[in-house]
């Protein structure tokens, strides 16, 4: 079973952006607790007549915070910097107008809302991009702070709650992109991995194709060469040409078991076994071709393309080594499966002795076979013939 992850930076950059959005529920929670704190004051200080307006002020920063939380984009953000530094600024200049000593006695309260300036950014896939947000409202915070004594005419005490979220927020930050720095030098690149076995994949598969091409038209006809006679006939020449043409194209080169899904009848099949027939008959070895099962069936063409190619190459083993003049040739096919089984009753052989550089049944049939999804079988032993079978699965029965 393949696990999905997501591609490193990408990982990185959706953790960083949970940063940024702390913020906001940070932000969120600093205007929440700043009501309760604001009417207990300003009852203590007797001016409860100011209470509305400062709460609707807050509420509109609150609101800001929300419209960001909602609609994470740059011109959002800038637009509740503006308006809620505005929003800001009223409710400072309404708290220190008439009452200046409220900034020595509670200092937190008048600085509440500057704290959320400097904790709304926008969702950072970098740290240094969440630290320029966050100085950016840092930033907006002192003018809205020094704007705000200048209108209520009081000498301007900076508090050290935007500059201790400011540091808070940038430790944070550095801390998570050093963190993943790290990691990224002690865990491999999944993609490029990924990238690397799918071309280490693609080679094998090449390999394994070309090893098969050559098996099935190189080999095969320097075979039929030397026990030609001197001049070759019509045919055998036919044969070379067509070989020659297979080698020349990339079809065979391309082909993959993904080929688009083609329907393949009984019949359609049966033709190609008769022409490979009529090849093999010329070559001194006859062919009975039998067979039951569905009439109709869906193979891809990379499965149809396989199996002819596997039966093909058994027939070459049969008609250059077993010295059999007659082969049987079975296809058989049910609701999950096609088969064809070649059978010849010739002088046989130990598969366990075949040496492991041959190519043989092995490269042309079984690891051909096993590219598309399908399988391959050999049953031989000396005096007592071969059969091979091939098997690959159907994508869709049609009927009878």
């Amino acid at each position: 079973m393949r696990v999905r992850v997501l591609p490193r930076e990408t990982a990185a950059a959706v953790i960083t952006s949970a940063v940024s959005a702390m913020g906001w529920a940070v932000a969120v929670a600093v205007i929440l607790m700043t009501v309760p704190v604001l009417i207990e004051t300003l009852a203590q200080r007797g001016r409860l007549d100011d209470l509305p307006v400062t709460l609707i002020l807050l509420g509109a920063v609150l609101g800001g915070v929300a419209a960001v939380a909602i609609r994470p984009r740059r011109w959002v953000v800038l637009l509740y910097l503006g308006l809620g530094g505005l929003a800001t600024m009223g409710y400072q200049v309404i708290l220190l107008s008439g009452d200046p000593g409220i900034v020595d006695t509670s200092p937190y309260l008048v600085n509440r809302p500057s704290l959320a300036l400097v904790l709304v950014g926008i969702p950072a896939s970098r740290a240094l991009v969440g630290i320029a947000w966050t100085g950016l409202g840092f930033v907006v915070a002192g003018v809205v702070g020094v704007g705000s004594f200048a209108l209520a005419d009081v000498p301007f005490q900076p508090g050290l709650g935007p500059v201790m979220v400011l540091a808070l927020t940038a430790v944070v930050y550095l801390t998570l992109a050093a963190i993943q720095a790290r990691i990224r030098a002690r865990v491999p690149n999944f993609d490029e991995l990924e990238a690397e076995t799918r071309a280490l994949a693609h080679g094998e598969d090449l390999s394994r194709r070309t090893t098969a091409i050559v098996h099935d038209t190189l080999l095969n006809d320097l075979a039929v060469v030397m026990n030609s006679p001197d001049r070759l006939d019509e045919r055998a020449r036919e044969r070379l040409l067509a070989d020659l043409d297979t080698l020349r194209g990339a079809d065979w080169i391309t082909a993959s078991a993904d080929a688009v899904v083609s329907p393949a009848e009984d019949a359609g099949i049966r033709n190609e076994l008769a022409r490979i027939a009529s090849e093999f008959q010329w070559r001194g070895v006859s062919l009975h071709i039998t067979g039951a099962g569905p009439a109709t069936y869906i193979v891809t063409t990379a499965v149809a393309d396989a199996m002819l190619a596997a039966v093909r190459a058994s027939l070459e083993n049969v008609a250059r080594h077993s010295g059999a003049t007659v082969a049987e040739v079975e296809l058989i096919s049910d609701d999950q499966h096609v088969t064809i089984m070649v059978t010849d009753r010739g002088k046989g052989f130990d598969p366990a002795a075949v040496p492991s550089d041959r190519l043989g049944l092995r490269s042309s049939v079984a690891e051909r076979m096993a590219a598309v999804g399908g399988s391959a079988r050999v049953w031989s032993a000396p005096g007592e013939g071969t059969s091979v079978i091939i098997s690959a699965p159907i994508s869709q029965g049609v009927g009878p």
